[in-house]
Parts: C-alpha cells; structure tokens; sequence
C-alpha cells in the first residue's frame, strides 16, 4: 500500500517482535500479511483497513492452520480467481471516493485531535456472563420478559 510506505520498516520492526514474543511464550502465529493474497482488495472492507467477510473468512482459516486443528490446511493462501480491475477513470474515480469517503475524514479527525470513537458508547457498557446459548441469556436477565 503506497500510504503505508512511511511506516513500513515499523510495522516489519513491530512483526519481528510480535513473533519473538511468540516463540518464547509458544504462542502459534497466523502469518497473514507474508501472502500474496492478503493484498487482494477482495479481503478488505470499503475502508481499506478492516478485513471484508471473504477476509475474516481467509483469517480464520490462517489461525485454524497456525494451531494445526485437524482438517485445516494451507488453502488459505492461494489466490482468488480473477476479476476485472477498473483501469483508466474508472480507478481514478474509485481511488476520489475512497478518499473523500475514509482518507479526507480521517485526516480531519487527526487534524482537529479527534478519534472515531469520540462521542460514542460502548455496545455493551455492563460486564456481564458470557452464555453458551441464546436460551442461557435468559437466566442471566439478558433477554426482556415478554
């Protein structure tokens, strides 16, 4: 990615000691971003910087691979099948509104010393038991009574 060109050697400084830390404690790592796939903006949402569905899925597959659980295999990595990518105008228009739709808000938050989550709360703000099942949440007084 061109935008993260400035901070590249700092995200490979900060990978290399994710993946000390790792080996020391025995910790399994899903080394995601060494794939050429991770590149494909199949995997990304509209922001570019969360994982799409399709994303989460390859994500999920990686870990399952990491911890070696019984059926997962390397399948993950390979490529998806191609797609048409817009060239001309229509990159350029599609690169205009990303920007004005992610990049130019962000930098105004930053500008103005603003964060995203300013102003808002937390979807759950209660500490409160985890249920296995949906019918549990009701011996928890989750649900509402009807």
């Amino acid at each position: 990615m061109p935008l993260a060109r400035p901070i590249r050697s700092r995200v490979f400084d900060l990978n290399t000691r994710i993946r000390a830390a790792a080996a020391r404690h025995g910790v399994a790592v899903a080394e995601t971003g060494r794939q050429a796939v991770a590149t494909d903006p199949r995997l990304w949402s509209a922001d570019r910087l969360h994982a799409s569905p399709l994303g989460h899925e390859r994500i999920a597959a990686a870990v399952a691979h990491a911890i070696h659980l019984p059926g997962s295999n390397d399948a993950w990595t390979l490529p998806l099948p191609p797609q048409r990518v817009p060239t001309g105008w229509q990159a350029a228009g599609a690169e205009l509104r990303w920007a004005a739709a992610f990049l130019g808000p962000w930098l105004g938050r930053r500008l103005r010393g603003q964060s995203s989550g300013d102003g808002r709360t937390a979807k759950r703000p209660q500490l409160l038991p985890l249920s296995a099942t949906p019918d549990s949440a009701a011996d928890t007084g989750q649900r509402e009574s009807s």
